[in-house]
């Protein structure tokens, strides 16, 4: 009687009755059967008094070990004739998922103990399988994304990472306000994230902002499905696109000067990259140095800072004047690469000025791509595609998680 309460209380083996313990091979086996007055028809749901034994079966099942020993529970089973349905079946097996070799405790524990190290070392300490581990653990992550709900999404932020080398890139959508990725999918394009914003439409979400680089391949997705939102680009993606033109800017410059001008700059590039007021005297010192011998890089330099003020404006009025401030300023000193800025940066104007009504970011997203990086390293890469999306699905988890 004791060891059949320790099998109901750690095992969850519930109206079944122990029949003996062995121990073979470092391994505790704990024979069980079902009480007759237990008895269900596995068709109808007929009462134990409607049916009739007819075969037997066993069946082996993984269940909680015991420190470092493993422990199976043994079933002997049986085939039951049902007089109301007239069929022979198995009886029912409550403990156990479908065909599966695990107690459902066993499953939970897996759960529990990927959570908190490598599919690899859960394996290695339940002696069992690494397919099992990751088929457990990747079934749970499938029943807990079916749970999640849309309802209640107003803001969200559209980004892509690459997957491997060869651009191959994976689309992300992340719920602002929660933190949760909501979509994931192959490819940098509208055809990536249109499939998501057309099954948010069909559930009535009420969705206020997206926020996004100035890809057009995303605008054109959400203007098709979603007209009305606003588009918001953020302040992450303009701080490194007028980096990146600051520093071509540099590198073309670079190439036709010759002495001591080619010389001042060659050295510049984090220089002007880092913004004034996180330069110390030194850098300071070159500042000026470059200033002297080099006045278009400089005023390339001043557009750069000035255009960092942009986001702090109080209201979309004063930004709407500033842009256009600005641009003119751009277009007058000449230089190719802030003058294409300027165009784009005109052209994507509604939605820099969008950022004063929402003040939304990709920020959190550009933080969980990291977070991305970290997961594919663990892993050394992924060969399940599907298990991979389920892990990015579950990445804002507080609960530490490593890939396996």
């Amino acid at each position: 009687m004791a060891t059949t309460s320790y099998l109901y209380h750690t095992m969850g083996l519930k109206n079944y009755q122990h029949r003996r313990t062995e121990y073979r091979q470092g391994t505790v086996f704990h024979h069980v059967r079902l009480r007759n007055t237990k008895r269900v028809c596995r068709g109808c749901g007929a009462r134990w008094h409607y049916l009739r034994k007819a075969g037997r079966f066993t069946r082996m099942f993984h269940g909680l070990p015991i420190g470092r020993k493993p422990q199976k529970i043994v079933l002997h089973g049986h085939e039951q004739y049902c007089r109301r349905c007239m069929r022979v079946l198995r009886e029912p097996i409550d403990f156990a998922n479908g065909k599966g070799r695990c107690l459902r405790a066993f499953e939970r524990f897996v759960v529990e103990l990927c959570t908190i190290a490598t599919i690899k070392a859960v394996a290695r300490f339940l002696g069992v399988g690494w397919d099992m581990v990751k088929g457990i653990f990747k079934e749970d992550l499938r029943r807990r994304l079916k749970k999640r709900k849309l309802a209640g999404v107003r803001y969200i932020a559209v980004d892509e990472f690459a997957v491997r080398k060869g651009h191959r890139y994976m689309t992300v959508v992340m719920d602002l306000e929660t933190g949760q990725i909501l979509h994931v999918a192959h490819g940098k394009d509208a055809a990536a994230l249109t499939p998501f914003l057309r099954r948010l439409r069909r559930q009535k979400i009420k969705l206020r902002a997206v926020a996004m680089d100035m890809s057009p391949a995303y605008m054109q997705a959400v203007r098709e499905v979603f007209p009305e939102v606003d588009i918001v680009h953020d302040p992450y993606h303009i701080v490194v696109t007028v980096n990146r033109a600051i520093d071509e800017t540099r590198k073309d410059m670079y190439r036709y000067l010759t002495g001591e001008q080619r010389s001042v700059i060659k050295g510049a590039r984090f220089l002007l990259l880092r913004s004034l007021e996180s330069l110390n005297d030194n850098s300071l010192e070159k500042l000026a140095h470059i200033m002297e011998l080099n006045e278009p890089l400089y005023q390339a330099y001043l557009l750069k800072e000035e255009l960092r003020w942009f986001w702090n404006l109080p209201s979309a009025e004063l930004a709407a004047q500033f842009l256009e401030t600005w641009a003119e300023e751009a277009y007058a000193t000449g230089i190719k690469k802030f003058q294409k800025l300027a165009d784009s940066l005109l052209r994507h104007k509604p939605g820099l000025l969008s950022y004063f009504s929402h003040r939304i970011s990709t920020g959190p997203l550009e933080g969980l791509n990291n977070k991305i990086k970290v997961l594919k390293r663990q892993a050394y890469g992924f060969r399940d595609d599907e298990y991979f999306k389920l892990r990015l699905y579950f990445l804002h988890d507080d609960t530490p998680a490593f890939a396996g």
